[in-house]
């Protein structure tokens, strides 16, 4: 370990040796320089964030510095926090006196004054109405205005099975910890969790990355936004029937026998999957409530940032990737045809 390592680690409450090695083979990816895991350090010394405790982590990003005609695609370790660790690290702080945040719906009664740090909002949770259109965030602090935020939902949503179930909680998300920069720059100014992250900057590992608009894209992990691919559907082959069209009768020719036994043929559904991870291990997808499902799809972003490159990533990706599947499943508005046939018994 490099003295300058040794320097950053010694104000960090006292940091040992023993500790930082501790950290670098734990929590930082394989393959970071000495320079990235000196900043890595010098950051959570800033921040006052603990890897140990999941309140920071370090994550492998692919970064353009060519240009779109010519890219070239270098790998950097860098910090990231976590939602929880800037929460426990403001509560460190001598005049925090505490932090309140919700998501406001069209028809809510909301009346937000920034100039005097004051949010009045009134709502019934039995009757509420319209879109989800955003969040707001308060941090109150000693002898100091309040700090209030609001966020657009439109600026901040994402198109993940996560933004699609919990909306609501990762809106939120974003709202506290946008408050918390605002409120405490020193500390957390520049830092941006993974929820506030554009979807598009998180890849899985690949071998040969595509580039993307952003500056960025992560690799080895699925923190929270990320393009899931979701197993197709079985589909069921058709029934000879006619399509009309100019005026002319067209038959349409049935599947072939091996054809359509291969399509009919049963498939796994991601909800007869087992959770292969966290305290619901054992039980099937199915078998989990909303919040249950959520968490152990949290969990597994979690261990995968921490480490993306374990011998368990590769497997905890295709588990995960089954419950995000059923997560997607359960966001799915039934159609008149998934109704079933009770409306074709009926005409029959």
């Amino acid at each position: 370990m490099s003295p300058r390592v040794e320097d950053a680690g010694s104000t960090l409450g006292g940091w040992s040796r023993e500790r930082m090695e501790l950290i670098r083979r734990t929590i930082c990816p394989r393959g970071i320089s000495e320079d990235e895991f000196a900043l890595f350090i010098e950051q959570c010394k800033r921040s006052g964030l603990d890897p140990l405790l999941k309140e920071a982590f370090c994550v492998a990003r692919r970064q353009n510095v060519g240009n779109r005609e010519r890219p070239n695609w270098v790998t950097k370790y860098e910090f990231q926090p976590s939602e929880a660790g800037m929460l426990a690290r403001a509560e460190r702080f001598p005049d925090f006196k505490g932090i309140q945040a919700s998501a406001v719906f069209a028809e809510d009664d909301i009346v937000v004054d920034q100039g005097r740090g004051e949010v009045v909002h009134r709502f019934n949770p039995a009757k509420r109405k319209g879109a989800l259109v955003g969040a707001w965030s308060r941090v109150v602090r000693d002898g100091k205005l309040p700090v209030v935020v609001w966020l657009d939902f439109s600026g901040y949503v994402q198109q993940t099975p996560l933004w699609a179930k919990i909306p609501t909680t990762m809106i939120e998300k974003c709202a506290r910890v946008a408050a918390l920069r605002k409120a405490y720059p020193e500390a957390f100014g520049g830092l941006y969790v993974r929820e506030e992250m554009p979807a598009e900057d998180f890849e899985s590992s690949q071998a040969e990355p595509a580039p993307v608009g952003g500056a960025y894209e992560v690799l080895g992990a699925k923190p929270g936004p990320v393009k899931a691919s979701f197993p197709a559907l079985p589909t069921v082959p058709m029934a000879p029937e006619k399509v009309s069209r100019l005026d002319v009768d067209v038959p349409l020719a049935p599947l072939p026998s091996k054809e359509a036994e291969l399509v009919a043929a049963p498939q796994l559904k991601p909800s007869a999957v087992l959770v292969a991870f966290g305290p619901y291990k054992g039980k099937t997808a199915s078998e989990l409530s909303d919040e249950e499902l959520s968490e152990s799809i949290e969990l597994a972003n979690e261990k995968l940032m921490e480490q993306p490159r374990a011998r368990w990533a590769k497997a905890m990706r295709e588990n995960l990737t089954a419950l995000e599947a059923e997560t997607e499943l359960r966001c799915r508005v039934p159609t008149t045809a998934d109704k079933g046939g009770n409306g074709a018994s009926h005409e029959a």
